[in-house]
């Protein structure tokens, strides 16, 4: 398998796809920026690589475990060298595009990628994994407003938020069999 394709499938491809669309979707509603809109979903694209990655990265070993032949970190499709290469660099890239798109929406799209960090570190294994969700969805309203110079609406982060615990819940339920039988409760 070709090393980047093999990559690429390391990332969550779905779930990274759909957070980047759906942030994109809401600068185009909140604002007519076009070189804005495409710093957000550059950043959120980049943010959510390094989010998918770190998770891979983690969970090699209960993936091998589980016999998840569908992760390519896991079958030894991508080596660990590359996949730390790529962390880094979506990291780093990941903290430049955010503040370029200004200090506030960056700030605040950067504490949703540490939410996503938080969820793959420590929280993923607790009665607290939907918050990191709860918290980085609800931010996607107010990184796509703020790059557009206006305050978010309380509504619009409070509809992203509940968008989050559901998006954790469809995130979780498939995995629930290979979950007790690795100890995740």
């Amino acid at each position: 398998m070709n090393r980047v394709v093999a990559l690429a499938g390391a990332c969550h491809p779905g779930p990274c796809a759909a957070v980047t669309v759906f942030a994109t979707l809401l600068c185009v509603a909140n604002h007519d920026r076009a070189g804005v809109t495409a710093l957000v979903a550059c950043a959120v694209l980049s943010g959510q690589l390094s989010i998918g990655w770190v998770n891979d990265r983690l969970d090699v070993a209960r993936d091998r475990d589980v016999g998840r032949s569908d992760k390519p970190f896991a079958s030894g499709a991508v080596s660990p060298r590359t996949i730390d290469v790529a962390i880094i660099g979506a990291l780093v890239s990941t903290v430049a595009l955010s503040l370029a798109i200004g200090v506030a929406p960056g700030l605040v799209h950067l504490g949703a990628v540490a939410c996503g960090q938080l969820y793959n570190v420590a929280l993923k294994w607790t009665w607290f994994s939907w918050l990191p969700y709860a918290l980085a969805f609800g931010a996607l309203p107010a990184v796509a407003t703020l790059a557009g110079g206006r305050a978010p609406a309380a509504w619009l982060v409070t509809a992203g938020a509940l968008l989050g615990c559901s998006a954790h819940l469809l995130n979780a339920l498939p995995d629930l069999a290979d979950d007790v039988r690795t100890g995740v409760r």
